[in-house]
């Protein structure tokens, strides 16, 4: 993962917990490690949030911290009673995870002093599958690894409604579920699973408004009235969102030979263009309006990240290490 935060500046880590402040052409601003020789083995993974000119940290380790994103400096550490596995979101002076007890817990970026917690259903069975937050309207939305999906109060973590998506066997299965993360658009929150599941929630009420057969974890992207996600066995939807119609499906692998080996990995759709990045290290592009298949980027010859971008910069992930395509 990584993030852009205000300054156009470049926030990530490396697998030994080190974090990396770099400008926009890839050069170190500040580096700094806040873990023993110990945690440093464990290959801790990190997740970032912004507050003002503080970078939030925590992992699956079960530490938080707070870093001045001007010098690196180490602000306050603290440590929780279970590790976290989620996004990190933030509202005004606070900031929202959970943990691996589906456990949502809100924190003060003063101090990491917790404020508040919500417990939801426990499967007892640890998922590494990151779980999603989303922030909007001073209710924090959310979904755990049974599938629940949450909404609360940002200030006094009170109940605003819950929805299950899935049925009681899943405690049996649960993990193996992986949900994809959260979007809110059009007063909607939107997310599949590789369940053959993609869902519209109406975000006020919590009411399923439709339901359509995709098997994606992967993060949809929803612009206007078009829903576009990538399933697991790399086919490109184009979906209607109104009335969750499908309205074109594209074969992004076609033009490879070992389909069965190669998954998608993330997408982003930018320029009327969607870049698709696979486990065989190519970054595929294709034409949103039409579907049709435009290049492929040789990367890396295993795994990268999902695109990200910046000022029309491209940046992706490969073995620790931060790659620019313009």
């Amino acid at each position: 993962e990584l993030i852009f935060i205000n300054d156009n500046n470049i926030i990530f880590f490396d697998g030994k917990g080190f974090i990396f402040k770099i400008n926009e052409n890839l050069k170190t601003i500040w580096k700094i490690n806040n873990y023993s020789k110990k945690e440093k083995k464990l290959n801790p993974i990190l997740y970032f949030t912004q507050i003002d000119n503080k970078l939030i940290v925590n992992d699956n380790l079960s530490k938080m911290y707070a870093l001045d994103l001007s010098s690196g400096e180490i602000l306050w550490t603290k440590y929780s009673n279970s590790s976290f596995n989620s996004d990190i979101k933030s509202f005004k002076d606070k900031f929202f995870t959970i943990d691996f007890d589906n456990v949502i817990r809100a924190f003060s970026s003063e101090n990491g002093d917790e404020l508040w917690n919500f417990q939801t259903e426990n499967s007892f069975i640890k998922s590494e599958k990151k779980l999603s937050i989303v922030v909007k309207d001073e209710i924090v939305f959310f979904v755990n690894n049974l599938g629940d999906v949450t909404a609360l109060d940002v200030n006094s973590g009170s109940l605003v409604w819950q929805t299950p998506t899935q049925k009681n066997t899943i405690y049996q299965n649960a993990f193996s579920l992986e949900n994809s993360d959260l979007v809110f658009e059009n007063n909607t929150i939107y997310f599949s699973n590789n369940k053959n599941e993609f869902f519209s929630i109406d975000a006020r009420t919590g009411t399923v408004k439709w339901a359509q057969r995709i098997n994606s974890s992967l993060r949809p992207t929803i612009i206007e009235n078009l829903i576009f996600t990538v399933s697991n066995e790399g086919y490109l939807f184009v979906i209607d969102d109104p009335t969750g119609n499908i309205i074109r499906i594209t074969d992004v692998l076609k033009n490879f030979k070992d389909k069965s080996e190669i998954k998608p990995i993330g997408f982003i759709h930018a320029k009327n263009k969607i870049y698709v990045s696979l486990s065989n290290g190519r970054l595929i592009t294709f034409n949103s309006s039409t579907g049709i298949h435009e290049k492929v980027i040789k990367i890396n010859n295993s795994k990268i990240s999902r695109p990200y971008v910046l000022n029309n910069s491209m940046y992706l992930i490969k073995d620790n290490a931060l790659v620019k395509i313009e």
